[in-house]
């Protein structure tokens, strides 16, 4: 466990009209204590990035170990920390000498809010106050204009620095995409949704409905969903609007039975079996405990949800169904390269081979799986990659040896996007993860 100061209670912080008026207040020693500690949780941090672990899990153990650190704390260090890594391909160039300007330059990038601790952070790393208040007033320009501000610091922020040299090609509408995190998705179930949309009011929490869906939330301010009754008793689900869209393009009917092959930690079994209003039957395995974990305690929580039947798979002997499953989704392991704007780390750990060894576990799980899908069944393929190597041409590949099935036209429940050979839902045509869905058809 790292051995760290914690910091008091911020204080109320001021409106700040002048960015050279750094605090009326002498609140120093508070503020070196949180420089300092985001610094050294920092370097345990990159260790861990080093050896290709997601940074995520770290905090979370972290912060959940060290429960001294209030949520400000908390999010200044995970804000400062995520910025690093989302503009990895630029700042990695001071990490070695000017960390701290390093730190609070990722956290300035990433459009987080401008306050007493973040000018005296300025001072205190020679970051001039008309950088800060350049990035602060035009935080939501793309990265071009961002890179023009911090030119006299990073030498050629070149846009192609941003991603790994495989995704070069990006168009700039793209990149300026993956380097801005996407909002919270909601999504909403049969309750009395007002009574959540008060407690959002009371928290001063801004949200808006996916325009034409009244089950689609999106909440664009930080909020903790803990202090809300409705979320702890199962009312609400945290998922993404591209994951959303997995399952409406199932289509799963009422008293039918669906198999959720890969159900992660439940967050489309569980709208699979909303879909069925708790009628039927989803079967929902997941070869990984810790995960299996997650998914018995959602659907305990979800009271009204009684057609989940979670099973614990070794990946190789099928499950036992009442009768063959009318539908199978294959939510693949993959790159999950569609996810950077959450977890930006993970675009410097991808490799050519990496890509290959999952279209080639892709292509064998599913040739494995749709020998459950009976005539006329429907097959669900799904990935949050944003490679062809994983979505297109394991689906192309699979049909040349599979020739009892075929692709069905889909559309995208939110953007009317069309394909007929599988749809890809990308940044910023959708402001969610990157996510190829396929929908196939035995015949």
């Amino acid at each position: 466990m790292l051995s760290l100061n914690p910091s008091p209670p911020l204080p109320t912080l001021l409106h700040l009209t002048k960015f050279s008026d750094i605090t009326k207040v002498d609140y120093s020693a508070r503020y070196l204590r949180q420089i300092e500690n985001s610094c050294h949780i920092f370097k345990n941090v990159h260790a861990c990035f080093l050896n290709q672990k997601p940074i995520d899990v770290f905090l979370t153990k972290f912060f959940r170990k060290n429960r001294q650190f209030g949520s400000k704390d908390r999010r200044l260090i995970s804000n400062s920390i995520f910025g690093f890594y989302r503009w990895y391909g630029w700042l990695s160039q001071l990490m070695e000498k000017e960390l701290e300007k390093a730190l609070l330059l990722g956290y300035l990038l990433d459009s987080n809010p401008v306050d007493q601790l973040v000018l005296f952070w300025g001072k205190q790393c020679g970051l001039a106050d008309h950088v800060i208040q350049n990035l602060h007033n035009n935080r939501n320009n793309g990265f071009k204009e961002k890179g023009d501000v911090i030119s006299s610091i990073i030498s050629n922020p070149d846009p192609k620095y941003l991603n790994p040299s495989l995704l070069h090609h990006w168009s700039d509408s793209v990149i300026d995409a993956f380097q801005k995190r996407p909002n919270i998705w909601i999504r909403l179930t049969n309750f009395n949704q007002q009574r959540f949309l008060e407690f959002l009011d009371s928290k001063e929490v801004s949200y808006r409905y996916f325009p034409n869906r009244k089950d689609v939330l999106e909440i664009l301010s930080p909020i903790n969903l803990y202090e809300s009754k409705d979320y702890n008793l199962g009312y609400l689900e945290v998922q993404d609007i591209s994951s959303q869209a997995v399952g409406l393009i199932c289509r799963p009917g009422e008293g039918e039975i669906w198999w959720d092959v890969c159900a992660g930690s439940g967050g489309k079994t569980l709208h699979l079996a909303s879909l069925m209003n708790g009628s039927g039957s989803v079967v929902a395995s997941e070869i990984y405990p810790k995960r299996f974990n997650e998914l018995i305690k959602r659907s305990n929580k979800n009271k009204k949800l009684k057609n989940i039947k979670p099973i614990l798979w070794n990946g190789k002997i099928m499950p036992v169904f009442d009768r063959q499953p009318d539908g199978v989704l294959v939510d693949a392991p993959c790159s999950c390269s569609g996810t950077w704007r959450r977890s930006p780390d993970l675009r410097w750990h991808i490799t050519q081979q990496k890509i290959a060894y999952y279209a080639s576990l892709q292509f064998k799980l599913l040739s494995n799986i749709c020998k459950e899908v009976p005539k006329n069944g429907v097959l669900v393929y799904a990935t949050c990659s944003v490679f062809e190597e994983e979505n297109e041409l394991v689906v192309n590949r699979f049909l040349e040896t599979h020739t009892d099935f075929s692709l069905q036209p889909i559309t995208c429940p939110f953007t009317t996007q069309k394909s007929e050979k599988g749809l890809r839902l990308f940044p910023p045509n959708i402001d969610g993860n990157g996510m190829y869905i396929a929908r196939l058809i035995r015949f």
